[in-house]
C-alpha cells in the first residue's frame, strides 16, 4: 500500500514538473524564438503629419515711380493685402508678405535712361538682386518717360510692371492680385498638383495636368532622327552643337534641382505605319488629329528599350519619305499647324521635318542638313509643357522673350512651389500607407534602416513644410526632395512585401497540428496533479 502511494506521488510530481517546465521555461522560449523584430516607428508623427495644412508664404513688393501717387501707397497696400489674404483651406494655404514703397533716386535715374522695358528690366532686376520668392511689381506712370506700356510686362527676373492709373485705384490692386496669384505665384497649379497627389474625386481632368511629368529626382531626354529612306535622303543633324547652344543653357537653371541626362540616336529605315492622306487641290500629304495617336504606338517600339526608374521624354525628328513629301499636320479646323510638330502627353513630341526634294539628274543620296535653331525651339517648347514650366497667361499680360535661357526666374520659382507641395503630400502618403500597412500585418519584419529612412523622412517633411511657410523656397524644395526619396525607398523595400507573410488565421494550421498533440497529455496530467495536491492536503488537514 505504501509502494503504490509512492509510484503516485512520484507520478502526479513528474507530470507536475514536466507541466511547469514547459509551462514557465518552454513557452515563454518559443515565444521569444518565434518573436518578429519590429522597430518601433513614430506612428503618432506620422498620423499627425496630415492634421496641418501646407503652407506657403511669398513676399510682394510694390514700388511706385509716381510721385504723385505717394499718398495712395497705403490704399494700395490696404487693397493687397485684403486681395491677397491667406486662402482658408483645410489642406493648402497660401500667404502673402505685402509692402509698398516710392522708388529711390536711383531707380527713377534707371527708368529715365532705360531705352525700353527690357532695359529697364535687366538693371532694376540687377539693383534688386536675385533673392527667391521675392517679387517686385512696379508701377510705371501714365505717358511719361521712353519706357511706355499699355498692358502690364513679366520680366525675365522677378519683377512686374504695370501701367497705374491715378483714377482708379481699386482696378489696379485688382490687376496686381491677380497677376501675382495666377501668373507668377501660380496658384492654382499649386492646389493642383496637391489634389493630384491625394486623388481627389472632384479634381476635373484639365489638358495641363494631364500632359506634365510627376515629381522625379531625374529625366531622361532622348533625341531621335527618323530617317526612313537613307539611300535617297542623307539627313544630317549637328545634336552635339545644337544641344549645347540651345538645350544646354535651359537645362543649367534646373541641373541643381533634378538630374537630366540627355542622348542621342539616329534611326534608318524607320517609318510611320499609319499612311498619310492626300489633298487633292494642292499635292500635299496631311495627318490629322485622329490620327497622331497611332503614329507613336510603331515609332516607339523602335526607340530603344528604357533601362531606368527616370521618367522618359522622346523628341523624334521624322523626315518623310519622297512619295508622301510634303507632309503636314492639320488642326480640327483644316489648317496647317505652324510648328508641323505634335506633344504626347508624358511621352514627349514629335516633329516632322520637310526637306528638298532631290534635283532630277542629281546623285544619291542628296544631304539634307537639320535647322537645329528651329528643332530646338520646338522641342523646348515642348520639354516646358511637360515639365509643367509653362504658365496660362492673359491677353492682357506681356511676357518676355526668354531666348536660349528658356526659363525666367520666377517661372523657375514657381516649378520649385509645385513641386515642392507635390513631394510634401507624396511622401505623406506614402509613410502613411505604409503605417497602415505595418499595422495591419502585425508580424511583418521592420529592420533598423527602414526605422531610420522613415524618421528622417517625417524629419525632411516637418522642415520642408516650416521652410516653405517661412517662405525659403529652394531650401524647403530640396527637404521635400529628400523626404519624397526616404519614403519611397521605405514603402518599397524587399523586406516589407505582404506576400511574404503568413496571415494570422493561416498560422493555427502550422502551430495546432505540432502542439495539440504535445499539449493535451501534459495540460490533463498537471490537471491530476493539481487536484491529488488538494486531495492531499485537505486530508493532512483533517
Amino acid at each position: 500500500m505504501m509502494q503504490n502511494r509512492k509510484d503516485k506521488s512520484s507520478q502526479m510530481y513528474a507530470g507536475l514538473g514536466i507541466g511547469l517546465i514547459c509551462v514557465i521555461v518552454g513557452v515563454p522560449l518559443w515565444w521569444k524564438t518565434t518573436e518578429v523584430y519590429r522597430v518601433q516607428l513614430p506612428y503618432s508623427d506620422i498620423n499627425s503629419l496630415s492634421d496641418t495644412p501646407i503652407e506657403y508664404l511669398a513676399t510682394v513688393e510694390v514700388v511706385c515711380l509716381d510721385s504723385s501717387l505717394s499718398s495712395k501707397l497705403i490704399d494700395i497696400s490696404t487693397g493687397l493685402q485684403r486681395s491677397l489674404g491667406s486662402t482658408e483651406k483645410k489642406s493648402l494655404q497660401s500667404k502673402y508678405r505685402v509692402a509698398t514703397r516710392d522708388a529711390t533716386t536711383e531707380e527713377l535715374s534707371l527708368y529715365r535712361s532705360a531705352k525700353n522695358i527690357e532695359d529697364f528690366d535687366k538693371t532694376l532686376s540687377r539693383r534688386f538682386g536675385a533673392g527667391f520668392n521675392l517679387y517686385y511689381v512696379v508701377l510705371l506712370p501714365e505717358s511719361k518717360g521712353t519706357v511706355k506700356l499699355d498692358k502690364a510686362f513679366v520680366g525675365k527676373h522677378r519683377s512686374v510692371y504695370m501701367p497705374i492709373k491715378q483714377s482708379n485705384i481699386s482696378e489696379t490692386v485688382s490687376s496686381i492680385s491677380s497677376l501675382v496669384t495666377d501668373v507668377v505665384v501660380r496658384q492654382w497649379a499649386v492646389s493642383k498638383s496637391l489634389m493630384g497627389v491625394k486623388g481627389s474625386r472632384s479634381l476635373k481632368l484639365d489638358k495641363e495636368s494631364m500632359r506634365c511629368l510627376r515629381s522625379s529626382p531625374g529625366y531622361d531626354i532622348t533625341f531621335t532622327l527618323a530617317s526612313p529612306q537613307p539611300e535617297i535622303i542623307d539627313i544630317q543633324w549637328d545634336i552635339k552643337h545644337g544641344i549645347q547652344d540651345y538645350l544646354k543653357p535651359f537645362l543649367s537653371k534646373l541641373d541643381k534641382y533634378a538630374n537630366i541626362s540627355v542622348t542621342s540616336q539616329v534611326l534608318f529605315f524607320t517609318g510611320l505605319v499609319v499612311r498619310p492622306q492626300k489633298d487633292a487641290k494642292t499635292g500635299e500629304f496631311f495627318y490629322t488629329e485622329q490620327d497622331l495617336p497611332h503614329m507613336i504606338t510603331p515609332l516607339e517600339s523602335k526607340l530603344g528599350s528604357h533601362a531606368s526608374s527616370n521618367p522618359a521624354l522622346n523628341f523624334v525628328v521624322y523626315v518623310p519619305t519622297r512619295d508622301q513629301s510634303p507632309l503636314y499636320l492639320r488642326d480640327a479646323a483644316g489648317n496647317r499647324v505652324p510648328s508641323n510638330a505634335f506633344l504626347s502627353p508624358r511621352w514627349g513630341g514629335i516633329l516632322i521635318l520637310n526637306v528638298p526634294s532631290p534635283p532630277a539628274g542629281a546623285a544619291l543620296p542628296h544631304r539634307a542638313d537639320v535647322d537645329m535653331r528651329r528643332m530646338m525651339e520646338v522641342f523646348i517648347t515642348q520639354l516646358r509643357f511637360l515639365l509643367n514650366l509653362h504658365s496660362q497667361t492673359p491677353q492682357e499680360v506681356i511676357l518676355p522673350d526668354v531666348g536660349n535661357e528658356g526659363i525666367t526666374e520666377w517661372e523657375l520659382d514657381s516649378w520649385l512651389r509645385i513641386l515642392c507641395v507635390e513631394n510634401i503630400a507624396t511622401s505623406i502618403v506614402s509613410l502613411q500607407s505604409l503605417s497602415q500597412l505595418l499595422g495591419q500585418i502585425s508580424n511583418m519584419v521592420i529592420k533598423d534602416d527602414i526605422a531610420l529612412e522613415v524618421e528622417s523622412a517625417v524629419a525632411n517633411i516637418k522642415q520642408a513644410k516650416k521652410l516653405l511657410a517661412e517662405g525659403t523656397l529652394e531650401g524647403a524644395f530640396l527637404a521635400s526632395r529628400n523626404a519624397v526619396r526616404e519614403s519611397e525607398k521605405a514603402f518599397f523595400d524587399p523586406s516589407l512585401l505582404e506576400l511574404l507573410y503568413f496571415p494570422e488565421d493561416q498560422k493555427f494550421a502550422i502551430y495546432i497540428p505540432l502542439f495539440l498533440p504535445i499539449s493535451i497529455p501534459i495540460m490533463s496530467t498537471m490537471i491530476q496533479g493539481i487536484k491529488w495536491l488538494k486531495r492531499r492536503h485537505k486530508q493532512k488537514q483533517e
